[in-house]
């Protein structure tokens, strides 16, 4: 029995042997690796691809659901808060497969600037392990003080660190570059300062080369921090394109320009079409059918007065009628009723009333006569020889008249008393106010 354990023990011990001993045999990663524009395409914080997608190796263990990792005398290196959103940054792992291939995987940070990597299924060993910083995490162009702290929670030793820089031209060659700079450290924590001219770069990764190239150190994994300040100072690297040039930023603002306008174009010219489908789409939707259904609705309801006004029509021709039956019954009635009120009246009284009036209007007419012939009489008898005379007798003749008709005129001769008193009266008041009383 004691046997069988020592035989398991031993063959344990060769197997742990065997794997581990291809890594000792393993060369560090040189500088020369760290320019890889050409082996695979590197990820953006918001589209981590590249030859190895994280999610092919990321297994749940202990390291993956630990909220917060111990980190290692982390107070030793510089504290400072970061400039660059998390979401601008990805942490990534360099590392050579059993055929020798180099290969790299991100793994973008959350929001409490945190990432880990897991162990991919065909790393041999570890070539280097980076901050990538995307085009909208990185400021305008010029020259900065640059401060990055990474709080590992992994045991590692460093040899040294890059910076790499990648520029995309229009219609050209995309343009790498990349310098070694140095690193401190304090167990598996490393910090970096230094002062760059950004130049034309649009992208910014800071590396650090792991002294032991073994699996041993994956996971790994920690909190991040960036900090850019813009400075005077001359810098120790230049970002790929070289420095920013005020000829440059014409170039690219002419370039943008451009694109905005041919984008804004293309956008303008889909939403018209859009619109033009849509205004299609709805008009048919919801015209066709109605105006079926109003061509439906118009037949009924046109139908509907048709019948309404045969209807009308017959009840007014029945209406006719029997107005025209109680008109006729109505005159005939009337008729009946008018014979029998001229039939059986008793005039007797009307008349003997008509004989009165007419002996009272023929009385009137006579003494009417008469006043008129004694006027008349004097009138018919005037003659008009001289001018004097003949004024004064057409004043008596007319006041005799007057006269005559005042005395005739019996109980009204106050009422010609009274007016002709009031005439005077208001003759003498408007004299008055007219030679200015009040």
């Amino acid at each position: 029995m004691l046997r069988k354990r020592w035989m398991a023990f031993i063959l344990a011990a060769v197997m742990v042997f065997g794997m581990a001993a291809p890594s000792f045999a393993a060369d560090v990663a040189t500088p020369a690796q760290v320019n890889r524009v050409e082996q695979v395409e590197v990820a953006s914080s918001s589209n981590a691809v590249s030859e190895c997608p994280m999610e092919e190796y990321v297994e749940a263990d202990m390291f993956d659901v630990i909220e917060r990792p111990i980190l290692m005398n982390a107070g030793e290196l510089d504290e400072f808060e970061s400039t660059v959103p998390a979401s601008y940054l990805s942490l990534g792992v360099g590392y050579s497969d059993m055929s020798g291939i180099v290969k790299y995987v991100h793994k973008p940070f959350d929001s409490r600037y945190y990432a880990s990597l897991a162990l991919p299924s065909d790393c041999a060993f570890v070539n280097q392990f980076f901050i990538s910083i995307s085009k909208s995490g990185l400021p305008s162009s010029g020259r900065y003080r640059i401060k990055v702290r990474f709080s590992s929670n992994t045991g590692v030793e460093y040899s040294g660190g890059y910076f790499w820089t990648q520029k995309t031209n229009t219609n050209a060659a995309v343009q790498s570059s990349s310098h070694l700079i140095d690193v401190s450290q304090v167990s598996g924590d490393w910090n970096v300062s230094d002062v760059i001219d950004l130049g034309g770069a649009q992208q910014l990764d800071i590396g650090v080369y792991p002294k032991s190239g073994t699996t041993a150190i994956l996971p790994y994994g920690g909190y991040v921090s960036v900090y850019f300040e813009k400075t005077t100072e001359t810098p120790s690297y230049t970002g790929a394109g070289g420095s920013y040039t005020p000829d440059n930023a014409a170039t690219d603002t002419a370039l943008n320009t451009s694109k905005m306008a041919d984008t804004l174009e293309e956008i303008v010219g889909t939403i018209s079409n859009q619109l033009e489908a849509l205004w299609d789409q709805m008009f048919n939707l919801m015209h066709v059918p109605q105006l079926a259904n109003d061509d439906k609705n118009t037949g009924l309801i046109t139908g509907a007065i048709e019948e309404q006004v045969e209807a009308d029509r017959q009840n007014t021709e029945d209406i006719i009628a029997a107005e025209e039956a109680n008109t006729t019954t109505i005159v005939n009635n009337n008729n009946e009723n008018t014979e029998k009120i001229t039939n059986g009246y008793d005039s007797a009284g009307m008349e003997q009333q008509n004989d009165r009036l007419s002996d009272t209007l023929q009385g009137l007419d006579e003494q009417e006569s008469q006043i008129v012939d004694q006027i008349s009489q004097p009138l018919n008898d005037f003659k008009f020889d001289n001018p004097v005379t003949q004024y004064l007798d057409t004043f008596k003749v007319f006041g005799n008249f007057l006269q005559s008709l005042f005395v005739s005129s019996g109980s009204f001769q106050d009422v010609i008393n009274l007016s002709f008193v009031l005439g005077i009266a208001l003759m003498v008041v408007g004299i008055y106010r007219f030679k200015g009383g009040s």
